[in-house]
């Protein structure tokens, strides 16, 4: 009598799942074909976030004198949904077949045999629907069909709200774009600021233009994204951003041009602007640097010094710049004797006409008065 025996190959998963009867055979069964001690690496659970790509592996440890035929990953259905979802196929000299976009195959072989040795499967930008059961099948020879199945979790970001700087430079009068974003996406945004309580304003999209800004503007601003859910840990979730309005004044100094001097003095002029950063000055006459401060001082001046002078102050990334131009006369010796005579000069020519109106004056009451008022007007007699 002949008995035919009929070879049994099962996974591990399918060992659990087997009738309590049955568990001892299909052990013996597993042990002879050599798949219950096979080391496959494998990730028996993996979890992910929402928009982050996730590997799966299956990979056939190096030891076991194994020929692969053909990989397999499957998704295992939900409920009641009774076929699973196949995701891709890969035999030896054959392209990859995809049943899906998205997923990525990467096969590796084995660096001793040039032997295939697995797979791993690559999810981009997963989502919470790709949470589930993958399974990786792999067929070989002499052990046929061995599967292995990765519990995937996706779970949804945590609330986060971010709100970059909108420019590397702002400058009074430019239009500053504000951007906040936030995930999950919120019904609202609002837009506030730390020392002005009164400003607040509302977008849909996280977008806030603020038009012709100066440097009142500058200020910490404050992004208050509005959900309908009452998840306890989106509460009161924001984000804040430090905005600087840069701004440069005119130059103003200790005296006012144009100033003149005598002809050996020493000048000193200082200068300063106003500015919400620290400046850069520079001091020229014609194409010449004299300093680079803020102070332009020459000593024992001479009459060659006479002239204008330029003062340039800027940022030190030259992004905003101001001029302003200082005359300086120097007086010679000659000019300081005729300015000393003319000092002199003036008082005195005041002073005669000052006496000549006098006199006029005494003049005209005399001659209201009945007073002889010139010479030929006065008669002169003898006494008898």
């Amino acid at each position: 009598m002949s008995v035919s025996v009929k070879t049994v190959v099962l996974t591990d998963m399918d060992f659990l799942m087997t009738e309590p009867a049955y568990k001892l055979f299909i052990f013996l069964c597993m042990i002879q074909q050599g798949t219950y001690g096979m080391l496959i690496h494998y990730n028996a659970s993996a979890s992910a976030v929402e928009g982050q790509n996730i590997s799966l592996q299956c990979i056939l440890g190096e030891e076991h004198n194994i020929k692969i035929i053909q990989l397999e990953w499957i998704k295992q259905q939900k409920g009641n949904e009774k076929n699973d979802q196949k995701i891709v196929v890969f035999h030896p000299g054959f392209p990859i077949k995809y049943f899906q976009s998205g997923p990525l195959l990467e096969t590796l072989t084995s660096s001793k045999t040039r032997e295939l040795q697995g797979s791993i499967l690559t999810l981009h930008k997963v989502t919470v629907n790709d949470g589930g059961n993958y399974i990786c099948e792999i067929i070989s020879y002499p052990n046929g069909s061995i599967k292995r199945t990765t519990k995937l979790q996706v779970t949804e970001p945590p609330a986060s709200v971010k709100m970059p700087y909108p420019y590397e430079f702002i400058k009074e009068g430019d239009e500053v774009k504000i951007t906040c974003s936030a995930s999950p996406p919120p019904v609202r945004y609002r837009l506030g600021r730390s020392k002005d309580k009164i400003f607040l304003l509302e977008s849909s999209n996280g977008e806030f233009i603020l038009p012709n800004v100066t440097r009142n503007d500058s200020d910490l601003y404050i992004c208050l994204p509005e959900w309908n859910s009452l998840v306890q840990n989106q509460q009161g979730l924001n984000a804040t951003m430090e905005l600087t309005v840069n701004f440069l004044d005119g130059i103003e100094c200790n005296t006012s041009s144009p100033l003149n001097v005598s002809a050996g003095e020493d000048v000193a002029l200082f200068c300063i602007a106003k500015a919400s950063q620290h400046l850069q000055y520079k001091w020229m006459r014609g194409d010449t640097t004299l300093s680079f401060s803020d102070t332009l001082s020459l000593n024992y001046v001479t009459s060659d010094q006479s002239g204008t002078y330029r003062l340039t102050a800027v940022f030190l990334d030259n992004q905003l710049q101001t001029d302003m131009e200082f005359t300086i006369h120097v007086l010679s010796k000659q000019s300081e004797a005729s300015k000393s005579s003319a000092y002199i000069a003036v008082p005195i020519v005041l002073l005669l006409l000052v006496l000549i109106v006098l006199l006029y004056r005494r003049h005209q009451n005399q001659k209201k008065n009945g007073y002889a008022t010139s010479p030929s007007e006065i008669h002169f007699s003898e006494e008898p």
